[in-house]
């Protein structure tokens, strides 16, 4: 090979003998800087052209960064650049020979050659800049170099991989090398390793950490301790700080409940199960909403449509993100405005409770109204004097929130449109079902009682896009159109006319909203009760339907609905994270997914059980007599 020469940069030009065909422009900016700092420490080989020019074949990337420079005003075009010029039959195999015989720096190298830059005073910008590599790089090599010498050593031999080298820099030396001891070698899992070196402590995103705050717990004098490697990793190093000032929170959520008039409050941090309790709770009435209330109420219901329209008519991305997350900021505030006007008995709240919990996402949970089985009697007792006069029992528990409050009201107005549609069927084949409605309407009528809300008995059919069904059923039956004609037929055809007559009038659709919507709930309920109607037959949560829910409802459905509940609260609450990171079409896909197997149903399309939905086997029956 010919000795070195001086070639002007812009006679060099890209070779076909060059054998990298990949990654020839990775990292040149990088490789620019530090040419630029260091100068050019290899020469490019070349081979001499007909037109006077030289191909580089090896040194692609040298090439492209000095080009680079000359760009950005670092180099003259003709810089003389120094070059091994060899014969054209040699260029592949030459390039062959620079590209395979390369070997990468070993990063424990390069972790001490940083570290000793350091250590002769230079900073860690300072060598980012002159080396072309990020900050982020330069600190992460020089995390590495508080590697215990065993650790570095055991690296150097092949006993661990870089990942786990970087998992190690969590705990001290001591720790580090209590672990390293621990497990066998060679070690390939990070996560094996920063779980042993993180025993004891708390990560960020327990539901502890995120009910206190990392403000509150650093205040506190609480030490974090940061994966440099792993932007979202972090742990609280100091347990008890954690315990005590969730403690101190949650006693503070404890004292109010008890400053309310409940007859006792208690804590449920941890998430236990819940004993001595009675199935029932104590129900909350409803205060009439202030002006100014109903004002903001209607001000969120009205940007909460608004919203619903626009995201109907964009695609997933920053745009949408950000009108979901304003959507379910109004659905809380609305939550907030209804819980605000719930009221209880002041008198029934000296005999029931609270506990105070703290949920996956470390928000606090309250249950009020539960009741221990030794208060029940004192309970009834109390609730006995009330009646008269008053309304109680059942009329109580009507009360709550509206149904599907969570919802907004124009999912609500469809979901109980379809469950309108389910009993309209229902009842048109159900002849006691109708001849009671019928009846029962008509009674109050007479009484000057008002109407049977649901049922709108005036000769006039509600429409609601089921014509298809109610024809099948008429095709099957004699309709009079006479009077005549109508004595003349049998009380049981006469039945089943007036069956299908009566389910068209049906109209039970509303929006959980007001107390008018409440009374259609509670009616449509009665009558799915009689008919046993079974609304995962008609119905089922497809993509669409959790595509107009907040995320925050879909996550608490899936928690208590689907395929998750039934796994670990922590693996549960892993795949949940993981899910809530989604954008929302792919959530609503994989919320869809999660119950295909499932028969779960928002709140306003459950059927409660009627008398007789329940009954007891033979066995159970003789087990009963046993004990008496």
């Amino acid at each position: 090979m010919s000795a070195l020469q001086l070639i002007p940069l812009n006679k060099l030009v890209e070779s076909e003998d060059n054998v990298r065909r990949t990654e020839r422009k990775r990292d040149i900016d990088t490789l620019a800087a530090s040419i630029a700092a260091h100068g050019l420490l290899q020469n490019l080989t070349v081979t001499a052209r007909e037109d006077g020019k030289f191909a580089v074949v090896a040194g692609a990337r040298r090439h492209a960064a000095l080009k680079l420079l000359v760009r950005q005003g670092e180099r003259p075009k003709d810089w003389p650049t120094p070059c091994q010029v060899v014969a054209s039959a040699s260029a592949a195999e030459a390039s062959l020979a620079e590209n395979v015989q390369r070997v990468e720096m070993n990063a424990m190298d390069e972790v001490e050659a940083f570290a000793a830059l350091i250590a002769a005073g230079q900073s860690p910008e300072d060598v980012a800049q002159r080396f072309g590599t990020t900050l982020r790089h330069v600190e992460q090599r020089l995390a590495l170099a508080h590697l215990s010498p065993r650790i570095r050593a055991a690296y150097r031999r092949g006993e661990l991989t870089l990942d786990v080298a970087r998992a190690f820099c969590i705990g001290d030396h001591e720790a580090q090398e209590r672990v390293f001891k621990g497990l066998a070698k060679p070690i390939t899992s990070a996560h094996a390793v920063r779980g042993a070196l993180t025993q004891g402590r708390t990560p960020l995103s327990d539901r502890l950490a995120l009910f206190v705050g990392v403000d509150a717990y650093t205040a506190a004098g609480g030490r974090i301790v940061k994966d440099l490697f792993e932007d979202t990793i972090a742990f609280l190093e100091d347990g008890e700080i954690l315990q005590r000032l969730a403690l101190e929170k949650a006693e503070a959520l404890r004292d109010a409940l008890l400053a309310d008039g409940w007859g006792w409050a208690e804590l449920n941090l941890a998430g236990g199960h819940l004993e001595g309790f009675a199935a029932e709770r104590l129900r909350p009435g409803e205060r009439k909403l202030t002006a100014k209330e109903k004002r903001r109420l209607a001000a969120v219901d009205a940007e909460i449509e608004r919203i619903d329209s626009e995201l109907e008519g964009i695609e997933d991305g920053p745009e949408a993100d950000a009108l979901w997350d304003r959507r379910e900021a109004l659905d809380g505030e609305r939550d907030a405005i209804a819980e605000a006007a719930r009221i209880y008995d002041p008198a029934l709240m000296a005999h029931a409770g609270a506990i105070v919990g703290v949920d996956r996402d470390g928000k606090p949970t309250i249950q009020r109204g539960l009741i221990r089985r030794a208060d029940l009697k004192a309970l009834d007792k109390l609730r006995s004097k009330a009646k008269a006069g008053e309304d109680s029992g059942e009329d109580d528990a009507d009360e709550g929130a509206p149904a599907g409050a969570s919802l907004s009201k124009a999912l609500t107005r469809d979901l109980t449109l379809a469950r309108t549609r389910a009993i309209r069927a229902g009842v048109a084949s159900d002849v006691h079902v109708a001849l009671a409605l019928l009846v029962c309407t008509l009674a109050q009528q007479s009484a000057g009682s008002g109407d049977l809300v649901g049922p709108e008995i005036n000769a006039t059919a509600r429409d609601f896009g089921d014509d298809e069904v109610f024809a099948t059923l008429r095709s099957a039956r004699t309709f009079p159109e006479t009077f005549i004609e109508a004595l003349a037929l049998d009380d049981e055809t006469l039945l089943s006319c007036l069956a299908i007559l009566v389910a068209e009038t049906i109209d039970l659709h509303h929006e959980g909203a007001s107390a008018q919507d409440r009374e259609r709930q509670r009616s449509a309920d009665a009558i799915a009760a009689a008919i046993r109607l079974d609304m995962s037959a008609h119905w089922s949560p497809d993509s669409a339907f959790w595509q107009r829910t907040s995320k925050q409802y879909a996550l608490d459905a899936l928690a208590e609905g689907s395929d998750f509940a039934d796994l670990p609260e922590a693996k549960r609450s892993v795949k949940l994270k993981a899910l809530a990171k989604l954008k929302k079409h792919e959530f609503a896909d994989a919320a869809a997914k999660a119950f295909a197997q499932s028969r779960w149903l928002p709140d306003c399309l459950v059927t409660p059980l009627g008398e007789g939905a329940l009954a007891l086997t033979n066995a159970a029956e003789a087990s009963l007599a046993a004990q008496h």
